[in-house]
């Protein structure tokens, strides 16, 4: 079974000097493939239909550089659904251009993504991305399958039963069997991944499945990172190609989960590689796992977990550190908090509080409460 890493997040891109870490580090665990999509790439999505410009083509020919050194694969994807209203014979020249200029970079595999656009999920939407498929398969210079992401791409978006959906079917009885298929399992953010749970898709498709797993993803929760075991997604192996990891854009962070991934390294044994001060083991069960749910915690317990504070915010130094902080001081905030409302603080007093330090709407709810 493949592994690898997909940046196809939002909110974060990475530098060429953060992308390269991450290589040398797939490298060292022998991981597969990288699958460059990120939402930030103004030319891989919004202005997909553009060439990329003299500085970037630099930046992606030393992104092929570092994949191959560490030998890894580097699949370029394209993110056109956004302005796929009407294929017409500019779009296509558009996607031949991006190939070509991609294909001449160096990239010799490509992925085309089709998430997260709002439009109706049927059959001509369906006919209209295998028109782009054919149309960029079809190009000499394209030799290896295309990957893609379809629009719908978890169970939750069919709607009701895999079989049923009007999309999909149309995708699986046209598409090019060797042409593999991203799933992220029954959810966006899948609680688990099974055999079982792709039971219905494999029947749909004759594909291959890779799985793209949000499970350390936190673009859609921005004030928490998951950092716990790679957990609930058994028995894969015969029963997908691979498995992409789809994690924050923090490029060390990434590096702690591609081992969660690819080792079977204990809480500590992670901490210690990376210098991370022992406290934060007493915190760790709260950047575990966004399915992770603690019991509510004694006023004792949010003193002994507000005592690691000045270790993990102030006394700690390093570049892992700068990308924890934001995450660390809200964290610790939302304790204080909490003890401010158990306590029983005058409403004077905790509304100047709360006011000075969350969101106005956030605000309103929690006073009111």
């Amino acid at each position: 079974m493949l592994k690898g890493y997909i940046e196809g997040y939002y909110g974060r891109f990475f530098s060429v000097a953060d992308r390269s870490a991450v290589l040398d580090h797939m490298g060292e665990l022998n991981m597969d493939f990288y699958l460059y999509g990120p939402k930030e790439d103004r030319y891989h999505r919004v202005d997909w239909n553009k060439a990329y410009p003299a500085s970037e083509e630099k930046n992606l020919r030393s992104f092929i550089r570092q994949s191959n050194k560490n030998s890894i694969k580097p699949i370029f994807a394209i993110s056109p659904g956004l302005s796929l209203n009407k294929y017409s014979s500019k779009t296509k020249i558009s996607l031949i251009n991006k190939v070509t200029q991609a294909r001449k970079l160096g990239f010799n595999d490509f992925a085309i993504f089709f998430d997260d656009i709002n439009q109706e999920r049927n059959e001509a939407l369906a006919r209209t991305h295998l028109k782009v498929i054919e149309d960029i398969a079809s190009l000499d210079i394209v030799k290896n399958p295309l990957m893609l992401c379809p629009t719908v791409y978890c169970k939750s978006f069919a709607k009701g039963e895999i079989g049923d959906n009007e999309y999909l079917k149309v995708i699986a009885e046209n598409i090019d069997p060797m042409f593999p298929i991203l799933w992220t399992g029954d959810e966006v953010v899948s609680k688990t991944i099974s055999l079982r749970s792709l039971k219905d898709l494999k029947k749909l498709f004759n594909n291959p499945i890779i799985i793209w797993d949000n499970l350390y993803a936190n673009d859609y929760c921005p004030s928490r990172f998951f950092i716990g075991p790679y957990e609930g997604r058994k028995s894969l192996d015969n029963a997908v190609a691979g498995i992409g990891i789809n994690p924050t854009g923090m490029p060390i962070t990434d590096k702690i989960c591609l081992e969660r991934f690819s080792s079977h390294k204990t809480d500590r044994q992670i901490l210690k590689g990376y210098q991370v001060p022992d406290s934060f083991l007493k915190v760790i069960p709260f950047f575990s796992s966004p399915f992770k749910r603690n019991k509510s915690l004694s006023e004792r317990q949010i003193d002994q977990l507000l005592a690691t504070q000045n270790d993990l915010c102030i006394n700690w130094k390093s570049e892992l550190q700068l990308e924890w902080s934001p995450f660390l001081w809200k964290f610790y905030l939302d304790l204080i908090l909490l003890k401010k409302i158990n306590k029983g603080d005058s409403e004077f007093s905790l509304e100047d509080w709360v006011q000075r330090r969350y969101s106005d709407p956030l605000t309103k709810t929690i006073l009111r409460n």
